[in-house]
């Protein structure tokens, strides 16, 4: 008998999970970057770079809390950088603009003069981003993601430099 209750636990509580997380989880896929602005990069030093973005979003679900954002930055295949931001919150249920820092830090084969000329003629199809964050959902679970080898065409589709 023993056997028979910890089988039904072992079968049972996943399912029950399930059927309550699933249908929670089904709005996370309409989550959106609606636009994407660069509205300022500006040199740190001799081999780093500030940049600030603006982003609406539209989220249909809880608040969300992206920690942990790290990354690397590629032109033509090349690595150009790495790149670190601090925590951003996107408010749940909402169309919000979402302001976003990161900071930089360019690799040996390029300086800040090769970095402000590419900015100048942004070709954003030239760029691929390898990036890993932690996505937390407000008094929920977090999971910790990885993308790699992203062009940044596709990741913003609505980008637009006029503030440079």
């Amino acid at each position: 008998m023993k056997d028979f209750f910890y089988a039904i636990r072992r079968l049972v509580l996943p399912v029950l999970a399930a059927a309550f997380l699933l249908p929670a989880c089904s709005g996370y896929k309409d989550i959106r970057v609606d636009s994407c602005r660069l509205e300022s990069i500006s040199p740190s030093g001799f081999k780093a770079v500030d940049a600030g973005f603006s982003m609406q979003v539209s989220n249909p679900v809880k608040e969300l809390v992206f920690s942990d954002i790290a990354g690397t930055v590629y032109f033509d295949g090349e690595e150009l950088g790495n790149f670190e931001a601090p925590d951003v919150t996107v408010p749940g249920k909402s169309v919000s603009d979402v302001h976003v820092d990161l900071t930089a830090t360019l690799s040996r084969s390029f300086n800040i003069m090769q970095l402000m000329s590419m900015v100048s003629g942004m070709n954003p199809d030239k760029f691929t981003l390898d990036v890993s964050m932690k996505i937390r959902v407000k008094g929920g679970i977090s999971r910790k993601i990885r993308i790699e080898d992203v062009p940044v065409e596709s990741l913003f589709r609505k980008i637009s430099y006029e503030n440079i």
